[in-house]
């Protein structure tokens, strides 16, 4: 999406890896069968398809992939591998790509008369409504998205449902609806026994102008609430008696995902917080919605009850629950001051009445709010990519940060997208800091003597040449040798566009895209010798997903010694890491608040993990 702001340049943003995917290892497929019902809101969990029901196929699980799914959290297949890596065979011409394949399914016994019915949502990705705004990228004519039916008795896969290339829009103009919604009876006796399975997967084609770090991953086909059951009616209205949550939790914090401990202060809190509720069923419910705010060991900090209210449904009038006690409930406490590094954790919940409906994994939601020693306006996740094209030879990136006392700048976090054949990460920059004056990029602060490049996908740590003092507001970004697309990390599920400036020609323009730069700006607190080594360790921990269910992946140092403490401080776990990533089973573990904890030689590093089964 090509969008023109100015005569010699402009913002592009094009689609982006999807964040869940990793270098972990690949899941198995799932050896036991699972009974009916088989049901899959991709609610509770990140990262690859739940291993219980679904086996290994580059599909990935998150919240950001496009707006207001049925229920927070989708499926989504794209271009990319289960590595994070656009497939080998990748082109310009159409090619085989993800796919999602469940579970054997046990209907030994059944018979069409059982009506057995298999349903789901889909949405093409790209989006509708403001270009600015769209999130991923529309599937072309030539793509596809197959529903397939395993067929055991003869050994094949039989095709039972296609979409053709399209966008969202065109689907809302014919339904009134963006998610659509496919219901298919199983009705051929073949399918009856304990070896049926059906899988999604897509076709792809790369999109590509010829300029280096543009062609990258397309094609979207996101997918939620998929259940097969016994039972069921094959109306093309969908009825499910459930409430829950849309869209994934906020930031307790006005303007930050995250921000360094010691720049705290009780200003920085929001005053409300914005979620989205839904009512699935054909008549109004009583619901019942409250946060809790936890400690690192657990503990309650602050409660809050919206009370009992009612949620007209869904369906057909597209309405969410606008009450603001639970659309709209206040904030209104403040986290400890505290100089040290730590976290919290905000838990949503949401009940039908007093007992829940059927689908409690749907009526909660978590955010953990780091206080660390960098800012994020992200939250992770890159949902496009973002960069400028000029004709100048040098183009400009700048984004805003405003400090609540002096500071050390001491290192940048920049995320680099998956683009055809790596070409983004050799694209040359110069990490630069400019002093905002008159609300724009002023005096220059700080520049490299030296360019760099990426060094791999994802967030890479730069260490700055020097400490820089920086205080008031400041703007970080960098200095691109070059006009060559550098594909950057974006972030669309929190709007800083007002803090994201360019300069590509004569002036400073001011973003307009909807979403947030995945760039970090990290400090050494003044005085502490001990916090900047924390820093420069806790660069090689990273941990995904999280919250966690039933593994995690830790990505650190080889030969890092690695403990998980649960929130009492117990180590329940302990292995050493003999390669830069590592799988953690936390199955069996009670859900909670823990600390994953790595140390090396050169220090240790930790970081809280949530697990939620």
């Amino acid at each position: 999406m090509l969008l023109p702001l100015a005569a010699k340049g402009q913002e592009v943003l094009i689609p982006a890896a999807s964040g869940g995917k990793t270098s972990a290892v690949a899941a198995k497929s799932p050896a036991a069968a699972v009974r009916l019902p088989f049901f899959d809101d991709f609610s509770n969990y990140e990262g690859r398809p739940r291993a219980s029901h679904w086996a290994q196929g580059g599909a990935t699980v998150g919240a950001g992939y496009a707006q207001h799914p049925p229920t927070v959290g989708m499926m989504s297949l794209d271009a990319l591998d289960a590595e994070g890596h656009l497939y080998p065979q990748a082109s310009t011409s159409t090619f085989a790509a993800d796919t999602a394949t469940s579970a054997r399914i046990m209907l030994s016994g059944l018979t069409a008369a059982d009506s057995v019915v298999l349903s789901f949502y889909y949405l093409p990705g790209g989006g509708s409504g403001n270009l600015w705004e769209r999130v991923g990228d529309t599937p072309g004519s030539g793509d596809s998205l197959f529903l397939d039916f395993y067929l055991g008795a003869e050994h094949r896969w039989q095709t039972v449902w296609r979409r053709g290339g399209c966008s969202a829009d065109s689907l809302l103009v014919q339904t009134g609806r963006d998610w659509q919604y496919v219901s298919i009876p199983l009705t051929e006796a073949v399918y009856f026994d304990s070896l049926f399975r059906f899988r999604f997967r897509n076709y792809c084609s790369l999109e590509d102008n010829g300029k280096t770090g543009f062609a990258g991953n397309c094609d979207q086909w996101n997918i939620d609430y998929v259940l097969l059951d016994r039972g069921r009616s094959s109306a093309a209205t969908p009825e499910f008696r459930d409430v829950a949550f849309v869209c994934q939790a906020p930031s307790m914090l006005a303007h930050y995902r995250a921000m360094p401990a010691w720049q705290f202060r009780p200003s920085e809190m929001d005053t409300t917080l914005n979620l989205t509720i839904t009512n699935l069923y054909s008549l109004p419910f009583t619901s019942h919605y409250t946060y809790t705010i936890l400690d690192e060991q657990g503990n309650s900090l602050h409660a809050y009850d919206g009370g009992y209210e009612n949620i007209a449904p869904f369906l057909p009038s597209g309405a969410y629950q606008d009450v603001p006690t639970h659309a709209r409930p206040s904030v209104n406490f403040s986290f400890p001051l505290s100089r040290q590094q730590c976290s919290y954790t905000a838990v949503h919940v949401v009940r039908e009445g007093s007992a829940g409906d059927d689908r409690p994994a749907n009526d909660t939601i978590r955010y953990a709010q780091q206080f660390a020693d960098y800012y994020a306006y992200d939250d992770g996740s890159a949902e496009n990519g973002y960069g400028l094209t000029s004709t100048a030879d040098s183009v400009y990136l700048a984004y805003r940060f405003d400090l609540n006392e002096r500071d050390t700048l001491s290192a940048i976090d920049l995320y680099f997208n998956q683009a055809y054949d790596g070409s983004n990460l050799q694209v040359k920059f110069l990490l630069t800091v400019w002093k905002a004056e008159g609300g724009k990029p002023g005096r220059v602060l700080y520049r490299d003597r030296t360019s760099r490049h990426a060094e791999a996908l994802g967030f890479n740590h730069f260490v700055l040449e020097h400490i820089v003092e920086v205080e008031g507001s400041i703007f970080v970004g960098f200095t691109q040798i070059g006009n060559n697309y550098i594909n950057i990390g974006f972030d669309r599920s929190f709007n800083t566009a007002d803090r994201i400036y360019y300069l590509t020609a004569v002036d400073w323009q001011q973003s307009i895209l909807s979403g947030s730069l995945m760039l970090r700006p990290r400090f050494t607190r003044p005085g502490s010798e001990g916090i900047a080594t924390a820093r420069q360790s806790s660069s090689k921990l990273t941990l995904f997903p999280n919250p966690a269910t039933d593994v995690v992946y830790v990505s650190c140092d080889a030969g890092s010694i690695l403990l998980l403490l649960d929130g009492r401080g117990k180590t329940v776990k302990q292995v050493r890491s003999e390669s830069e990533q590592v799988l953690l089973r936390t199955e069996g573990l009670p859900s909670g608040i823990y600390i994953v904890k790595v140390s090396t030689p050169s220090g240790t590093a930790s970081a809280p993990l949530i697990i939620a089964h």
